[in-house]
């Protein structure tokens, strides 16, 4: 697994203006947690954790994360997003420590043309991260699953997947990763529909709240 450095520094101060005010003068907050250490608040420079997602894309990697000169090594756990412009608001870290198991999301990632897509088939793709355990330096930053051979109603599952010494699957074994439909079947499944809904502004919450009183 790749580690990649970043660095940030402690937040005196916390609470939503505080937020705020960090956001305007160009930082995302953060927070940091372990087994053993009580909540660190921080603060990162967002050109530099911009930089950093940018690098990494979807794959999960250790960082390297400096705070006020002393070094932590972290995942990303969760990542707050603007709602309506798509920025980094918000991370959470988590403090790894190298010999405990910890549980971490991992990308599966699918390589190759299956067979069945020759004959008219369709490649889905249900399951696009697995929840894995394993100590820190043997967390793979995505698993590979080969699906050129997947012919039409071939199917691959949990359990079909291979995975380095020392890492396990906390999944379903009979969950399926990918399938390969007939033209049929395809044809059956509905497209998404993404449905928006409204975030009532301020005035119309107070108004909302007064008529509740």
């Amino acid at each position: 697994m790749k580690i990649y450095k970043l660095k940030g520094e402690i937040r005196e101060k916390i609470g939503t203006n505080e937020a705020r005010r960090l956001r305007r003068k160009g930082f995302i907050t953060g927070e940091m947690y372990g087994a053993h250490e009580k909540n660190i608040h921080i603060k990162i420079n967002a050109k530099d954790f911009q930089k950093f997602l940018k690098e990494v894309k979807k794959e999960t990697v250790l960082i390297d994360l400096e705070i006020n000169g002393q070094n932590y090594k972290c995942i990303l756990k969760e990542l707050q997003r603007d709602f309506i412009m798509g920025f980094p608001i918000h991370a959470d870290f988590q403090i790894l420590h190298e010999k405990e198991m910890i549980t971490v999301s991992i990308p599966v990632v699918l390589i190759g043309i299956p067979e069945g897509l020759k004959l008219g088939g369709t490649l889905e793709h249900l399951k696009r991260e697995v929840n894995i355990r394993a100590i820190p330096s043997k967390i793979p930053g995505h698993i590979e699953v080969d699906v050129s051979k997947l012919r039409i109603g071939e199917s691959i599952h949990i359990k079909d997947l291979k995975l380095p010494e020392g890492v396990h699957i906390v999944e379903n074994p009979e969950e399926t990763v990918c399938t390969v439909l007939s033209p049929k079947k395809a044809a059956e499944i509905p497209s998404e529909k993404v449905v928006m809904e409204e975030v009532p502004s301020e005035e119309k919450k107070e108004e909302e709240e007064k008529e509740e009183e």
